[in-house]
């Protein structure tokens, strides 16, 4: 059988399973708000759904120059440093005429933080307009639709995503699209090569224009389905985030819960927590709450663990209050639970000690480098593969890793990470120090977001 026959059965296989799944896709807990716009309506994403422009003003127009997709919260930021860069090119450039951009997202938290990048971003460049929808449902028919009425002059795809049926509606409509912060696991790159064992040749004809690839490691994996020639590998746009300086503290507004002169009692912070970790983190916390007492803070990973986390507090007998009820003073020695998303740039300034999630279970870890950007030395569990790429060599201006530099502390289990927390907070590293020895480290890294905003702009020349 040809292979574009073959192709075609898939596409339109591939749209029936997602029309069969909307039953259970729309009762989904991160996909139910805004379902009617991931169903593609005439008019989206424009005013009729209440979107808005980067001016603040509702627009009638769904036009856009360039779309770009961001899986959640962690992604969305990466959007938000991406056009910043982009602004900055367009403008040495001279005069920058009129862009709209179009920024989706699968989540809510994705969507505020969009949200609240474009304000921003068109107050500080009022010629760039950034409008944030949620991501369509990925069948191809609907993808036609979104690019009929979007009309972009290329696609961004963020860091992991393929999506089969934005890839073959950009092919089918001769839309330029770019993965950009690329990455790709071996366990991913298995599931691709299953594909392309059974229809050879797939992802190759609907591949990207380009691939910017976060490691050597992740281009050649892409290599491997889409070919060596449109592939390379950038600096991760995670590097240029992680230059973010320190939010003065008189201005933070995190003072009245957390002020200074009760510091003395310390503050830990277990920050983007993920579920699978939740029961080893139990036993850090009582560890940690039965020999010092420190005010312990939670902050999970995705909202919906909020509730969960209060009964496994609750269960182990161990009190703890809400951030989002807390207007004075946090007491002392306290649990808390914070159930407020955007604010773990300022936790991690309030900090004495700090363990970034995702990494005492076999989830690949969180993003670490931001606590290192504002002072605090991470500590993190075992499985660390999603930041391998911040763990290998950078050429001959570095000889050492994180870990040499005293940088980042790991810690094989529960007990081990419980013991470097309360290192921590024992024998605490000034933050100046630590700012200026990861900021040596990183300034071979910089560049990506340049880059990648570089590729954009040439395909819309």
């Amino acid at each position: 059988m040809k292979r574009s026959v073959l192709r075609a059965l898939l596409s339109g296989a591939y749209g029936l399973a997602w029309l069969a799944a909307r039953p259970v896709l729309c009762r989904h807990k991160r996909l139910q708000e805004g379902f009617p716009q991931r169903l593609v309506p005439d008019g989206w994403p424009g005013s009729a759904l209440g979107m808005e422009t980067g001016d603040g003003s509702a627009s009638s127009h769904t036009r856009s120059d360039i779309w770009l997709q961001a899986a959640s919260g962690g992604e969305a930021y990466l959007v938000w440093e991406l056009l910043a860069h982009l602004a900055v090119l367009c403008e040495k450039q001279g005069t920058p005429e009129p862009l709209r951009v179009l920024a989706t997202t699968w989540t809510r938290q994705g969507l505020d933080i969009l949200q609240d990048m474009s304000g921003k971003l068109h107050e500080k460049h009022p010629w760039l307009s950034v409008r944030s929808a949620f991501f369509p449902l990925d069948a191809p028919k609907l993808m036609e639709k979104a690019l009929d009425q979007v009309r972009p002059r290329v696609v961004g795809l963020l860091e992991t995503e393929l999506w089969p049926g934005l890839m073959l509606a950009c092919e089918k409509r001769h839309v330029p699209m770019l993965i950009l912060n690329g990455r790709m696991t071996d366990k991913s790159l298995r599931g691709y090569l299953k594909l392309e064992a059974a229809i050879p040749g797939f992802w190759e004809s609907i591949a990207p224009k380009h691939v910017c690839a976060i490691s050597k490691a992740d281009a050649g994996r892409f290599a491997r389905i889409f070919g060596g020639d449109r592939v390379e590998a950038v600096p991760n746009i995670k590097f240029d985030r992680a230059t973010a300086t320190a939010i003065p503290a008189v201005s933070d507004p995190l003072l009245k819960l957390l002020p200074p002169e009760l510091h003395a009692r310390q503050t830990v912070l277990l920050a983007s927590v993920r579920e699978q970790e939740e029961p080893a983190l139990l036993s850090v916390i009582q560890t940690l709450h039965a020999h010092d007492a420190p005010t312990i803070v939670v902050a999970p990973r995705h909202m919906h663990r909020v509730k969960p986390w209060q009964a496994l507090l609750s269960g182990a007998k161990l009190p703890a209050v809400m951030r989002s009820k807390q207007e004075g003073t946090i007491p002392a020695g306290s649990i808390v639970i914070w159930d407020t998303f955007g604010e773990l740039g300022q936790l991690y300034q309030l900090a004495d000690a700090v363990f970034v999630g995702g990494s005492l279970a076999p989830l690949g870890g969180q993003n670490f480098l931001e606590p290192l950007a504002l002072g605090r030395i991470p500590c993190c569990g075992p499985h660390l593969d999603n930041f391998a790429w911040a763990l290998e060599p950078s050429g001959e201006a570095e000889r050492d890793s994180l870990e040499t530099l005293g940088l980042l502390q790991t810690g094989e289990n529960a007990k081990a990470v419980a013991a470097l927390l309360q290192q921590q907070l024992t024998l605490p590293t000034p933050h100046d120090a630590v700012r200026e020895r990861f900021q040596h480290w990183l300034a071979p890294r910089l560049g990506g977001s340049a880059r990648c905003a570089q590729r954009l702009l040439d395909e819309m020349r």
